[in-house]
C-alpha cells in the first residue's frame, strides 16, 4: 500500500529552518535551496520508511510538493495574499457580496502582473534546466470563490443563483487557462494538491474541493457538477480532493463526474461507504494530523488498518497519507505511523 506524509510549515520552520516569505513562492533559486534541504531532512529522520534523499539535486519547481497551499488562482482574481515565516500564504477575503458579482472580472493572463510574475519563473527554469515540475495547488472553483465573497456566496445560492453561475464560469475558465498553461510544462500537475498522487494517479488533474463540506449533494450538482465536469473534459484522469470529514454526503454528486479516477477522502469520512459509491476509483484515505499527535501506537496502528479493510477493493487502488503534520507532533509518532502503513501488505 502506498503512503505519504506532509508537513504543516510550522514544522519545517522549526526543524528545518525554512522561511516561508514570498521569496520562497516567487524566486526559484531560493526555493531551490530549500527544497535541498527539506528533502534531506525528511532522508534523515525517515529514510527508512522511503520518505526524503539521501542526496538530492536541485529540481526545477513552480512551488512545491512538499506544501498544500493554495493561494495563486484566488491572487490572480484581485485576492491580496499575506505571507508569514511559518505557514502558508493566506488568502485574504475580498468579502464581496452578490451585487458586486457581475463586477468580478474576467482574467485576462497576457495582462495579469500576477501571471506575468509566474510565467517569468517557468520561462527562467526552462532556460536553466530544459523543464519545468508544476506543483501548484489547483484550487478548486468554490475555494476560489469562497476567497473572494466568503460566506456570502452560500447564501447567493438561494439569493442569486444566476449569479453565481456567471461567476463559477469565470473562475473555470481562468482555471482552465492556468491549467493548459501547466500543461505546457508536464502532465504532472497536481502534487502540489497532494504529494501522494505522485506515486498513484501521477497524470490525474487534481481539483481541490476543501469547501464543498460545507454544502449538500444537491447544491452540489446543481451549482458545481458541471464546472467539475468541464475541469475533467478538459484534463482527462480527473480527481476530487475532499478533504472534509463527511465526504460520504456529497459522494453521490462525484460519481456523476465523468472520467473521475482518484478521490482524496478526508480523515473522519466513512470511507467504506465512499468505497461502495467509487469501487473502481483510485481512493487516497487522510489520516488525521491531529489524531496522530495524540494517539497511542496501537491506536494509530488500529487506525490504519482500517481504513485499509474500509478502503480496499480486489483491484486495490488505496493509498493513505497524513497531510498538515504540525510542529507539535513528534518524529516518534510520525513514525508510528509510517511504521503501521509499511506493515500492510501490498
Amino acid at each position: 500500500m502506498q503512503y505519504d506524509i506532509t508537513f504543516h510549515p510550522s514544522w519545517w520552520h522549526k526543524n528545518v529552518g525554512i522561511c516561508f516569505s514570498q521569496e520562497f513562492f516567487d524566486d526559484p533559486g531560493y526555493r531551490m535551496e530549500c527544497d535541498i534541504k527539506m528533502r534531506k531532512a525528511l532522508y534523515e529522520r525517515f529514510g527508512a520508511y522511503g520518505i526524503g534523499e539521501k542526496d538530492p539535486k536541485k529540481r526545477p519547481l513552480l512551488g512545491t510538493n512538499l506544501l498544500a497551499a493554495g493561494y495563486l488562482y484566488s491572487e490572480l482574481m484581485g485576492c491580496e495574499i499575506l505571507y508569514k515565516e511559518d505557514n502558508s500564504p493566506q488568502v485574504i477575503c475580498r468579502e464581496l457580496d452578490e451585487e458586486e458579482i457581475e463586477e468580478i472580472p474576467c482574467v485576462d493572463l497576457s495582462k495579469s502582473e500576477v501571471w506575468n510574475r509566474t510565467k517569468q519563473q517557468i520561462i527562467d527554469l526552462q532556460e536553466e534546466f530544459g523543464h519545468v515540475e508544476t506543483y501548484v495547488n489547483l484550487m478548486g472553483i468554490q475555494n476560489i470563490a469562497m476567497d473572494l465573497m466568503g460566506q456570502n456566496v452560500l447564501m447567493a445560492y438561494y439569493s442569486a443563483p444566476d449569479e453565481v453561475q456567471e461567476l463559477f464560469r469565470k473562475i473555470t475558465d481562468l482555471t482552465i487557462a492556468v491549467g493548459k498553461e501547466f500543461r505546457k510544462c508536464s502532465v504532472y500537475n497536481s502534487a502540489g494538491v497532494t504529494a501522494i498522487v505522485q506515486k498513484t494517479q501521477p497524470e490525474c488533474y487534481l481539483t481541490s474541493n476543501c469547501s464543498v463540506e460545507m454544502i449538500s449533494n444537491e447544491l452540489y450538482e446543481e451549482f458545481l457538477l458541471e464546472h467539475d465536469q468541464r475541469l475533467a473534459d478538459t484534463f482527462g484522469h480527473f480527481g476530487v480532493h475532499h478533504c472534509g470529514g463527511t465526504m460520504e454526503h456529497v459522494v453521490d454528486g462525484y460519481a456523476k463526474i465523468r472520467g473521475l479516477t482518484f478521490a482524496e477522502v478526508g480523515a473522519g469520512s466513512d470511507l467504506k461507504t465512499v468505497r461502495e459509491k467509487l469501487p473502481h476509483i483510485w481512493l487516497n484515505a487522510r489520516f488525521s494530523p491531529v489524531e496522530l499527535g495524540k494517539a497511542t501506537e496501537s491506536e494509530i496502528c488500529s487506525k490504519v488498518e482500517v481504513l485499509a479493510k474500509d478502503g480496499c477493493v480486489e483491484e486495490g487502488k488505496l493509498s493513505v497519507s497524513c497531510v498538515g503534520i504540525d510542529a507539535d507532533v513528534t518524529d516518534t509518532q510520525i513514525e508510528y505511523f509510517l511504521k503501521a502503513c509499511s506493515r500492510i501488505e501490498k
